[in-house]
């Protein structure tokens, strides 16, 4: 009974000690992924450091970083708009606009397709809700563990080090898969109104709506790939789609109107 009763108390004392070598191994990891962030975000603009410091996860962190850095000088220039900003939208000559065009494409759908509507949120979508779908986004978290794997493979933590430059130029060349479904939070096209998702609604029930594993079935297979594109061409130029990479039937990119010197539409 007492060699039972020690042989419990060396099992439970094993199983813990390994647990807290894997935590203290877990720890060193996540620690060595907050340096490479530091690391490799080192210079960049305020406004980007700050985004990144809302990303849960150093892995995610890493992933929109080497966004960012692949963005280089046009950073800045393709940011999302400022809350100020995209209160304003609606009200400008180029939300007004857009506004028209995204009822052009929706009455063509309607007048070809009896019974159901187009759904589409007009408002561009703001830097704080980009951030919490990428937080919560299942690809995003799949292509940012494989990148966090790639670099621990590159530079092996027994090597040396590597410089800032390295790291920067190993983020910037990884190659992703294509899996990821959204844009890294501050450049989707959504953040600036260069780009709009329709869903088709009947009877005020969505049919087809944004989810990537559901495309297929939904709106290739039910036809409202195509009669979506019929509509959107018979509406205008202003949309060109949808997106092929990862297959979204719903996102078009948007041309706005040519900005006027002189109005106050965001920039």
């Amino acid at each position: 009974m007492i060699l039972r009763s020690l042989a419990v108390v060396a099992a439970l004392a094993i199983t813990g000690a390994l647990a807290w070598s894997m935590r203290g191994t877990e720890s060193a990891s996540k620690a060595m992924q907050d340096a490479w962030v530091a690391q490799a975000s080192a210079g960049l603009q305020p406004f980007v450091v700050d985004t990144l410091r809302r990303i849960v996860g150093a892995d995610r962190r890493l992933l929109a970083l080497r966004a960012y850095l692949r963005a280089g000088s046009a950073l800045s220039e393709r940011w999302s708009w400022s809350q100020e900003q995209l209160s304003a939208y609606s009200a400008t000559p180029q939300g007004k606009a857009a506004a028209i065009d995204i009822n052009a494409v929706a009455v063509a759908f309607g007048a070809a397709n009896p019974g159901f509507t187009l759904q589409v949120n007009q408002q561009p979508r703001s830097l704080a809700l980009q951030i919490a779908h990428w937080n919560n986004n299942k690809s995003v978290g799949t292509s940012a563990a494989a990148l966090v794997n790639a670099i621990g493979r590159q530079f092996n933590p027994d090597r040396t080090p590597p410089s800032a430059d390295e790291l920067r130029r190993m983020l910037i060349e990884w190659p992703t898969d294509g899996t990821v479904a959204l844009a890294a939070p501050g450049l989707s096209a959504h953040g600036q109104g260069h780009a709009y998702d329709f869903q088709v609604v009947q009877h005020g029930q969505v049919i087809a709506g944004l989810g990537v594993a559901s495309a297929h079935r939904q709106w290739d297979a039910a036809g409202w790939t195509q009669k979506l594109r019929a509509a959107v061409n018979i509406a205008g130029n202003r949309f060109v789609g949808p997106l092929e990479s990862p297959h979204e039937p719903w996102h078009y990119a948007y041309t706005p109107v040519p900005m006027i010197s002189n109005d106050k539409t965001p920039n």
